[in-house]
């Protein structure tokens, strides 16, 4: 136990130590003409971190394991397991133990015996980083505020944060409540999965309705200067998602940003002001689009499209029997966006086939008709059904004059002939003509291999007659 204590004082120690470091001035040198130099110096924040939302993979990290004071981004975790575990329709009460928050915080505001919608109380506490809203849906939750802490901690454990630890559901200063940009950022980008979270994330103005103390109110959040197009920091690509300030902590935001089908989200901690915080979180949303690239099935089979050899062309065929099939996605709504490294874009396009399925629905032989089905593809996704294209001719290939018909064809005839007994004709007879030249030739050529000569009968000599006398 006296272990325990002494780690989590010199972890309070560390921690306030790093919160006194003043910020990095960025570099001068960096280019907004090319995003993808970004360097350390080029952000204000003592740790950062960028990761790609769809698949969590890290695109950009500064100091993203060193433990720092969350501040009221805790509020993220907060709200998503009022979401999981909440009743959105249900009517709460604000108690005394609610408002009992240091006296200059931020605030919905309520008081106390309101009633409140939940669902209206989730999107109010993360509009206006309310910390008595905060501390009333720990209690609607869990009964008491300590109680939801604890599955505050139990769930970011469950997540994989390692170096992660909450006192309090709404994020004001305490020694021991700490966390990191990586462990945030999981946090978050598990939240971001939910879609009620994302309305809430991206929400910020916010009408509360009357209640029995109140009128209703129209509430505004700190990032609407990083989402509303009317703000000086406004900026275009950004979708969410929380801020938080104290002074031990500095000013931090979780955010969100969408472009051509990519999605981004970034951790500021502990940088000097909002300001700097939009800053650095344009510079990492800038530079992973420089290494992300969206794309579709489509485009990556339009970059290497199949191309097939077709038997029994005419010689006359100007593409020598070459065939390249077109694709045709047979349900346009269906959605077949691939998000990739810019890097493996080529890979992807000349790997094609591990991507995908081919099956063929006929022989690949001539003659073809312009847009005949030829095959059929199947795109298999990370997330969801199946999406099924059809793989039609391009061009007509004519048959070869004069050519004799296939194995194949052969056979499809013979089955398709009502006559159990096949019809002699001239070919047959040619056919049975030369089949029996062939065997004969085999077989003297084998008699004569084993020195086998053919017995000539034998003549008999003519007597001659003898004249004899008799006495």
């Amino acid at each position: 136990m006296a272990k325990r204590i002494m780690c989590m004082l010199l972890t309070a120690l560390l921690l306030s130590f790093f919160a006194c470091i003043p910020s990095l001035a960025t570099s001068p040198d960096y280019d907004s003409a090319h995003p993808e130099n970004l360097n350390d110096t080029d952000l204000v924040a003592s740790a950062a971190i960028l990761i790609e939302l769809n698949s969590g993979m890290v695109v950009y990290e500064k100091n993203a394991d060193m433990r720092m004071y969350p501040a009221s981004t805790t509020k993220i975790l907060t709200t998503y397991l009022g979401i999981l575990l909440g009743d959105m329709d249900q009517t709460v009460t604000t108690s005394a133990s609610c408002l009992q928050i240091e006296a200059d915080s931020s605030t919905i505001p309520l008081a106390a015996g309101e009633t409140i919608n939940f669902k209206d109380l989730l999107y109010a506490t993360m509009v206006r980083s309310g910390n008595e809203g905060a501390n009333l849906i720990a209690e609607t939750i869990a009964g008491t505020q300590e109680a939801f802490v604890a599955i505050m901690n139990d769930y970011a454990a469950s997540l994989g944060c390692k170096n992660t630890h909450f006192m309090n559901a709404n994020g004001l200063h305490d020694d021991y409540h700490y966390t990191t940009a990586r462990d945030l950022a999981t946090i978050a980008r598990e939240a971001m999965q939910d879609e009620t979270f994302r309305d809430i994330a991206g929400t910020y103005k916010f009408t509360l309705p009357k209640s029995n103390i109140y009128r209703e109110r129209s509430l505004t959040s700190r990032i609407s200067e990083f989402l509303d197009s009317s703000s000086s920091t406004y900026y275009p690509y950004a979708t969410g998602v929380k801020t938080g300030y104290t002074s031990k902590a500095g000013n931090c935001f979780v955010g969100t940003a969408t472009k051509d089908g990519v999605t981004f989200l970034s951790v500021i901690l502990n940088s000097d002001s909002y300001k700097t915080c939009w800053e650095d979180t344009k510079r990492l949303m800038e530079y992973g689009f420089t290494q992300y690239v969206h794309t579709t099935v489509s485009e990556l089979y339009a970059m290497s499209p199949k191309v097939l050899e077709i038997a029994r062309y005419d010689l006359n065929d100007s593409g020598r029997g070459q065939l390249e099939l077109l694709l045709n996605k047979l349900d346009t709504s269906a959605d077949d966006s691939i998000v990739t490294l810019a890097s493996r874009l080529d890979y992807l396009a000349s790997n094609f086939n591990d991507l995908v399925s081919i099956e063929y629905v006929r022989e690949l032989v001539a003659p073809i008709q312009a847009g005949e089905l030829i095959g059929r593809l199947t795109f298999y996704p990370d997330a969801g059904e199946p999406i099924e294209y059809e793989l039609v001719a391009s061009r007509s290939i004519a048959r070869r004059v004069l050519d004799f018909p296939s194995l194949d064809e052969i056979i499809a005839a013979t089955e398709s002939d009502s006559n159990p007994f096949p019809r002699f004709t001239v070919e047959i007879l040619m056919f049975l003509v030369v089949l029996i030249a062939m065997i004969a030739g085999i077989i003297t050529a084998i008699r004569r291999l084993l020195g086998i000569r053919s017995r000539k009968k034998a003549r008999r000599k003519p007597v001659k007659s003898i004249n004899r006398y008799y006495r």
